[in-house]
């Protein structure tokens, strides 16, 4: 997998970084994601995607179907085969003259360790190029994968797709009542065992028997095989405003949650190229850089 990555400084674009950003109903600011994703210029897009009506399924619970995110686009453009460039502002359109201050992008906070572990998240980050499987075409998993780019919702299930950089991924989320399996010897897998439900109107699906050899992000952020993840996923208009929390008290102080927003896209999703391996063996150095989803 060839990873070509060249910054584009296209200009300046004004993100209103100095003006207040957007709140949710708990008067946080809304997190549109880090920086290097493709979440603000998405939702500037359609700046009142949030004050449209919500939709909802025949069985009453809103509608997730949708487009609501692309890792190749905006931000990351595909250069070849296996190859992708990062154009940081250049795809950004300006916020509309006399319109509410634009999204901004907000770095995502970094999980606490506890004491005995900070060595192992120090190493793994100084050999990420060698340690970090996804860099590898390997899946990166939950919750590293990110929230779903698209879904696709019936009564019973809702299943996620991403056209990630590691190739084409999916999960399956029951919403039929089951809970988890119960085989004590089922393996763990990279995205883990998966049931929904529904509390009012937001959709929480819960996550347990996640592959230890994944990571929770970039970076060395490890975690152990007890993980459990528990994602939230709201539609406000058309937006939706995702909660990811991973509770692993094995290795981590205390919970670690991150958020986005996501808004409705009026395209389609792309199937992502194949991904070839085609860095082992050639690195220079240790360096690398944010994969942020």
């Amino acid at each position: 997998m060839e990873f070509r990555l060249t910054l584009h400084a296209v200009g300046a674009v004004s993100l209103g970084l100095a003006l207040m950003a957007p709140l949710n109903a708990f008067g946080q600011e809304l997190n549109y994601g880090p920086p290097a994703s493709s979440y603000v210029t998405e939702a500037l897009k359609y700046p009142d995607a949030a004050t449209k009506p919500t939709p909802h399924m025949a069985d009453g619970h809103p509608d997730l179907n949708g487009v609501w995110h692309h890792f190749f686009g905006e931000l990351v453009h595909p250069v070849g085969a296996g190859s992708f460039a990062l154009g940081f502002g250049g795809a950004a359109p300006a916020a509309k003259a006399g319109g509410p201050p634009p999204p901004r992008p907000r770095p995502d906070p970094v999980p606490e360790y506890k004491p005995e572990y900070v060595a192992k998240v120090k190493f793994f980050n100084d050999n990420q190029v060698k340690e970090d499987h996804a860099l590898h075409c390997m899946n990166p998993g939950v919750p590293r994968i990110g929230p779903p780019q698209q879904i696709i919702q019936t009564a019973n299930q809702a299943v996620f797709l991403y056209a990630d950089s590691t190739g084409n991924q999916w999960r399956v989320i029951p919403l039929d009542g089951r809970g988890h399996g119960t085989d004590p010897e089922a393996e763990a897998t990279d995205n883990g065992d998966s049931v929904g439900h529904w509390d009012g109107d937001t959709l929480v699906v819960d996550v347990t028997r996640l592959n230890r050899d994944n990571w929770l992000s970039d970076n060395g952020l490890f975690h152990s095989k007890n993980l459990h993840v528990v994602e939230r996923l709201r539609r406000v208009g058309d937006t939706i405003r995702y909660e990811m929390t991973a509770d692993d008290p094995q290795v981590l102080a205390k919970p670690w949650t991150i958020s986005r927003v996501l808004t409705l896209q009026r395209d389609t999703l792309e199937a992502a190229a194949a991904c070839v391996d085609n860095d082992q063996g050639h690195y220079v150095n240790q360096e690398h850089h944010d994969n942020a989803r």
